[in-house]
C-alpha cells in the first residue's frame, strides 16, 4: 500500500479540556499501534476547529498539546469565532488538506488500539471504497450492512475515514442545507452518486462515543438535537427528491406540540418562500432510499 498520510479533524463546542485530552490519549495509542500494524502509515495531522462562544484552548493549552504529542502527530487549533455547526466546520478544516486521507472524529470519541488496522484494510483491499465508518459504542445507529461485503448505504461521520480526493470531488459537506445531522447521510449518498464509490462499515474498528443515557438506557436528545434533526430530515426529503415525505414532515412538525419541531418546519417553509432551497437531485432515486420515516431502513425516525 502507498504511503498513508492522514488529517484527523474534530469540531469542538464547549468541550472540557479533560475530555479532549482523554480522547487524544486514546488516539495516541492507536497511532502508535498503527505504525506497527499498517503498512505505509506515516504522518498524522490533528486539527481542532472551535465553534464555541469563546476559545476553549488557550495559547498555553495549544503549546502543551503540541509538545505532549509531538512524536505522534502534528497539531493545529483554529478558533472560528462563530458556531459553524459540523458541516461548515469540517469544510473549513478540510479546505486545502494536503494529506491523502481525512478522518472525522467527534471530540467525545475514543478509538480502540487497533482501530486504524481495521479501517485501512478496506482501502487496501477494496478499490471502490469511498468511505469507511467505525462502529460506535455504547450506542450506534441501527446500522444495516451486508454481513459478507460490509457494504452499507450511508455512514455516520462521528468517526470515519475517506480519501481527501473524494472529499474534494463532492465538494465536502452541504453546509447550505445542513447545520448538523444528516450532513453525513447526504455526504455518503453524494459519494455513491457522483463518485460511483461504496460506503463500508467496519464493525471491528471500535470507537467509544459518549452519550447521555436515561436510567432505562435510552438516548436523551437535547432541544438543539431535536431541532437540527427535524430540520435535517425535511431538507433531506426535499434535496433527494421526495416531495411526498417533505410535505408530510412539514405538516406533522407544523402541527406538533414540540416547539423545536415547529421551528424546524418554519425554517424550511421560510427558505422555500425565499427561493433558497437546494435544487433536488437523484430524481430517479439511484441512490436515495426512503422507507417510511427512515433513510435506508436504518436512519433515525422522527
Amino acid at each position: 500500500m502507498d504511503k498513508i498520510t492522514l488529517q484527523i479533524q474534530s469540531i469542538i463546542y464547549k468541550n472540557s479540556k479533560e475530555a479532549l485530552f482523554s480522547a487524544l490519549d486514546n488516539l495516541e495509542i492507536a497511532i502508535k499501534v498503527a505504525r506497527k500494524e499498517v503498512e505505509g502509515f506515516s504522518d498524522v495531522l490533528f486539527v481542532y476547529g472551535d465553534s464555541s462562544p469563546s476559545q476553549q484552548l488557550s495559547d498555553i493549552d495549544v503549546k502543551e498539546i503540541s509538545e505532549r504529542y509531538k512524536d505522534v502527530f502534528s497539531f493545529k487549533y483554529r478558533y472560528f469565532n462563530k458556531n459553524t455547526g459540523t458541516a461548515l466546520g469540517h469544510n473549513m478544516l478540510g479546505e486545502g488538506c494536503e494529506q491523502k486521507y481525512m478522518m472525522i472524529m467527534n471530540p467525545d470519541v475514543k478509538v480502540s488500539p487497533h482501530f486504524f488496522r481495521h479501517i485501512f484494510k478496506f482501502f487496501k483491499e477494496k478499490k471502490d471504497a469511498g468511505l469507511v465508518e467505525a462502529r460506535q459504542t455504547p450506542i450506534e445507529h441501527q446500522k444495516e450492512y451486508n454481513v459478507k461485503t460490509l457494504e452499507t448505504d450511508w455512514a455516520a461521520t462521528a468517526c470515519c475515514v475517506f480519501p481527501t480526493e473524494v472529499f474534494n470531488k463532492v465538494k465536502g459537506f452541504d453546509n447550505d442545507s445542513f447545520f448538523m445531522y444528516c450532513d453525513d447521510l447526504d455526504f455518503s449518498w453524494r459519494i455513491r452518486l457522483f463518485c460511483k464509490l461504496k460506503i463500508y462499515y467496519s464493525p471491528q474498528a471500535i470507537a467509544y462515543h459518549a452519550k447521555t443515557l436515561s436510567v432505562s438506557g435510552s438516548w436523551q436528545p437535547t432541544d438543539a438535537e431535536k431541532y437540527y434533526s427535524a430540520e435535517a430530515a425535511i431538507f433531506m426529503a426535499h434535496k433527494w427528491s421526495n416531495p411526498k415525505r417533505c410535505k408530510k414532515l412539514c405538516f406533522n412538525f407544523s402541527n406538533s406540540s414540540d416547539p423545536q419541531l415547529k421551528k424546524a418546519a418554519e425554517t424550511f417553509l421560510k427558505r422555500k418562500e425565499e427561493g433558497t432551497l437546494p435544487t433536488p437531485i437523484d430524481k430517479t432515486h439511484k441512490v436515495a432510499r426512503f422507507y417510511g420515516d427512515y433513510y435506508s431502513k436504518n436512519r433515525f425516525v422522527l
